[in-house]
C-alpha cells in the first residue's frame, strides 16, 4: 500500500487476513534463492531476471526465542516496507549481500508477541505496537527478514509507535527518514534559517528530507524534474520548487 506522502510501498501481511491455512509450526515468508542480476558464480549477467522471478512466497518454520535470546524481540508483522534497497539486494547489487536463501525486508510495523528476559518492561511490553529496523541489529544481516509473518530482532532495533499512528504509516520510516536525518543532521548539521536544496524531492527519501528540514527550521527548495512532481514536496513544506528537467 502506498503511504500518503511517500513513493514507497508497504506490504500488508496481517496473519489474521491471510488466505492460506498453515499449521502451527509454519509461517509465510518471502524467500530469495538466487540474485536476479548475478550468475551462480556471483558475476553480473547481461540481462538480469525480473526480481519477481527470484522471489517466492513459502511456508517456513517460524522463529522462536531461545533461552540465550535475552535481548531479542519477536514481532508479529502487520506491514513491511518494500523499497529500492530491497530491490537492489534481491538483484545482488546492494553493498551487503546476504547469504542465500534469505528473507528480504528491512522495515517492520507490527506487534510484540514475545521478548527476551533482558528486555525491560519500561522499554517494551508484549502487545506493544512497534516499528523495527532490521538494519540496526548488531548481529547483522544487512537489513533482511521483514517479509515474514513473524520476525525476531534485537531490542536495539525496535521502537514503540504512538497510539495515534496507524501501523501502515510507519512501515517505511527506516529507509526514508533515517537516511534523511543522517544527511541533514549528522552530515549537514542543518539548523534554523539554513538553506537546503533537496534533489529528487518527490521520492521517498526526498519527501522525508523536505519534511525534516522544514521541522528543523530550514528554508527548503525542492528539486524535481518537472513542476508536476513539485506538488507533494510543496505540501510537505518546501518553500520553493526548482524544476530542472
Amino acid at each position: 500500500r502506498r503511504g500518503p506522502s511517500l513513493e514507497n510501498w508497504s506490504l500488508h501481511i496481517h496473519p489474521q487476513q491471510r488466505t492460506l491455512t498453515l499449521s502451527d509450526n509454519t509461517m509465510r515468508a518471502v524467500r530469495c534463492h538466487r540474485f536476479a542480476a548475478l550468475d551462480k558464480s556471483g558475476k553480473p549477467i547481461p540481462t538480469p531476471s525480473p526480481v519477481r522471478d527470484v522471489l517466492r512466497l513459502e511456508e517456513v518454520p517460524p522463529p522462536a526465542l531461545r533461552t540465550d535470546d535475552r535481548n531479542k524481540v519477536l514481532i508479529s508483522t502487520h506491514y513491511a516496507g518494500i523499497q529500492y534497497p530491497d530491490f537492489l539486494q534481491a538483484q545482488g547489487l546492494y553493498q551487503i549481500k546476504p547469504k542465500l536463501p534469505y528473507t528480504p525486508g528491512m522495515d517492520i510495523a507490527g506487534v510484540v508477541v514475545d521478548k527476551g528476559s533482558n528486555v525491560p518492561d519500561d522499554q517494551l511490553r508484549i502487545g506493544d505496537r512497534v516499528y523495527a529496523n532490521t538494519a540496526l541489529c548488531p548481529d547483522g544481516g544487512g537489513g533482511t527478514g521483514a517479509l515474514a509473518e513473524l520476525v525476531s530482532v534485537s531490542n536495539q532495533a525496535v521502537f514503540p509507535i504512538p497510539n495515534g499512528l496507524h501501523l501502515s504509516s510507519v512501515a517505511n520510516i527506516g529507509r526514508n527518514y533515517c537516511a534523511a536525518y543522517h544527511s541533514l543532521k549528522v552530515i549537514g548539521n542543518v539548523g534554523p534559517n539554513d538553506l537546503v536544496l533537496v534533489d529528487g524531492a518527490s521520492g521517498g527519501v526526498g519527501m522525508a528530507t523536505v519534511e525534516l528540514a522544514k521541522a528543523m527550521g530550514a528554508k527548503v527548495i525542492a528539486g524535481v524534474s518537472n513542476m508536476e512532481k513539485g506538488t507533494l514536496p510543496s505540501m510537505a513544506g518546501a518553500g520553493k520548487i526548482l524544476a530542472h528537467g
